[in-house]
């Protein structure tokens, strides 16, 4: 060992370390060289007989993290927050690659600046305690206690074993384990301790029923519901509708695709919002991209869709109806007391679980009158209607993070601090930020109809969906588009055209230029600083005042019903009332000189 003070070789000196050699091809390094590779960066300094060398906490315990899928390291990672704040701990990652969902994993880690070490150094650490939330783990080699966190909530489902080509239980390590004594699983509710006795499963008897953090989060978060709301760009007089998938055929995704664009092609654009949480290992199974590109006609539609990393526990604060199938986020908004409806329950799902009490007191989605039957949940939904399902998913309500925490740190043989399991556990929840591909709708199916002479109702639905409702009888509809809609289709056969409000206002010869280039349009519309121009094609010109803002399509939706349907407008104004959803406001017709 080199003494303290000693100048470092010309090649330390220069790179920080000895000059890498290559890597053997098993992913360690030969001959003490440093191995090459993202995760390599860090081992030095963590594995080996000299690691002590490196370090400015040489003496801490050592908690290692494993993570093998994108799912199981944002929970690992969550849980983790126990110990925030604790400079008597040293935390470290290990990913593992073999899973056919670990795609984004090891971007996730580098992302957040983990202390990522490569896989061949799990053991070389020295771990005193092993965590992680994927049960798939190669956890053989250890022998200091390992923590299996729920990556979901209990064992609600089988999936495919890789290696027997059957079906296991979900969450329920390889049968190698069962029987080693230093494994501990957590539990959130005694009903899976049971589950696995009936199974024969030796694990139960080491078995911790701890509750769930992630669902008293999510109870703690319904504080900040009207803060969250606003970030997703929902208004008080809107309702937010979430969808919820998990992942294979028999997931709401995988067995009714087209149901978020189908959502927002029956719900009104004024009234609703559609979000999407859809479970990672669709994301990287098939790609992000393919995520995006299956749904974009939803997402032009204006589908929320929420990124597989952060927000989906914030928009599930921020819903005021669940749409969803035999996955844990559905099970988490039924505990939220939220009007749920079931649109899917694939055979995987296991009977005498929450789940199936859940299907006992949630609706079914059908394939038809998708509004009606959304407006008839919220409608009358009974507050406690789920609470037998979530009574079995979740005990020790409340008492999660500091029944973990309390759980991690005597395993760790560590005392943990004064106020452990009430910060890094119950921090607020990630904020809900769209993935960027969320768009906003630039055209839209218009429905209006005249009530007497004097009230107008509109009703418009995003025409990216592709699927909306035929209008009442006796209403007009008309498409309307934003001069930015990419889709030709829709900006050709466009009715009316409208400016973009975040456009300079007035300048000369936009609506005339607008009909031009739209030959079939009836209409042109522009926002102007004292409401919204609107130029007809046959030369008459009107300016539409309301106290609803500068949204051209609905001003000039107002005033294209109110010509259709053969209204008075008279020169000098018509006031007319507006009704659109549950928003009532008033707009002024005033017919403009042309010129």
């Amino acid at each position: 060992m080199t003494p303290p003070g000693t100048p470092a070789s010309p090649s330390e000196s220069r790179a920080g370390g000895p000059s890498p050699a290559p890597a053997s091809p098993g992913g360690t390094a030969s001959d003490g060289a440093v191995p090459v590779g993202a995760a390599s960066c860090y081992a030095r300094a963590n594995a080996g007989p000299e690691a002590h060398r490196w370090q400015t906490f040489p003496d801490t315990p050592v908690v290692l993290a494993l993570a093998r899928t994108f799912t199981s390291a944002v929970r690992v990672l969550e849980a983790l927050a126990v110990f925030r704040g604790d400079t008597r701990v040293r935390v470290l990652f290990a990913f593992d690659g073999t899973s056919a969902f670990n795609a984004g994993t090891e971007t996730l880690l580098e992302g957040v600046e983990a202390g990522l070490i490569p896989w061949s150094d799990r053991l070389a650490v020295g771990p005193d305690l092993v965590v992680t939330a994927t049960e798939n783990a190669d956890m053989a080699a250890f022998d200091c206690p390992v923590v299996v966190l729920p990556h979901g909530i209990g064992f609600q489902k089988y999936v495919p074993d890789h290696r027997t080509r059957q079906v296991r239980l979900s969450g329920v390590p390889r049968p190698e384990f069962h029987d080693a004594d230093n494994i501990h699983l957590v539990l959130s509710h005694p009903a899976q301790r049971e589950q696995l006795r009936a199974a024969r499963i030796p694990l139960a008897e080491h078995a911790q029923v701890v509750g769930d953090p992630a669902h008293d989060r999510l109870v703690s978060g319904l504080r900040l519901r009207d803060h969250y709301r606003s970030r997703l760009g929902v208004r008080p007089d809107q309702r937010l509708v979430v969808t919820t998938s998990t992942w294979g055929p028999g997931g709401l995704l995988g067995s009714r695709p087209r149901l978020p664009g189908a959502l927002l092609g029956a719900l009104p654009h004024d009234d609703y919002r559609v979000a999407a949480v859809v479970h990672p290992n669709v994301w990287f199974a098939h790609s992000p991209w393919q995520v995006r590109h299956m749904l974009a006609d939803a997402l032009d539609a204006g589908l929320l869709l929420m990124p597989p990393e952060a927000g989906w526990g914030a928009a599930l604060v921020s819903a005021d109806c669940v749409i969803g199938d035999h996955g844990s986020v559905t099970l988490y908004g039924a505990a939220l007391d939220h009007p749920m409806l079931l649109g899917a329950l694939g055979e995987e799902s296991v009977p005498g679980t929450a789940v199936s009490e859940l299907v006992r007191t949630a609706p079914w989605l059908a394939q038809e009158g998708l509004r009606a039957q959304v407006e008839q949940a919220i409608d009358t939904h009974v507050p406690g209607q789920h609470r037998e399902a979530a009574d079995l998913a979740f005990a020790h309500k409340g008492r999660g993070g500091q029944r973990l925490t309390e759980l991690l740190y005597r395993l760790l043989g560590v005392a943990p601090p004064e106020d452990a399991g009430h910060d890094g556990t119950q921090r607020a929840l990630p904020q809900p930020e769209p993935d960027p591909s969320s768009g906003t709708p630039r055209a839209f199916e218009v429905h209006g109809w005249a009530e007497g002479v004097k009230e107008v109702v509109i009703e418009r639905f995003p025409a990216a969906a592709r699927e909306v409702p035929d209008p009442p009888p006796g209403a007009v509809r008309h498409l309307s588009v934003f001069e930015s809609e990419k889709r030709h289709a829709l900006a050709n056969s466009a009715s009316v055209v409208c400016r973009e409000p975040d456009r300079d206002p007035g300048s000369a010869g936009w609506l005339e230029r607008a009909l031009e280039l739209h030959v079939g349009a009836f209409a042109s519309a522009e926002p102007v600083p004292e409401g919204t121009a609107v130029l007809l094609r046959d030369g008459r010109r009107f300016l539409v005042r309301s106290e609803a803002g500068a949204d051209p399509v609905l001003a000039a939706a107002v005033l294209y019903t109110a010509v259709r349907a053969r209204l008075p407008l008279r020169a000098r104004g018509e006031i007319l009332k507006v009704r659109t959803g549950s928003a009532r406001w008033e707009c002024v017709i005033e017919s403009r000189a042309a010129g």
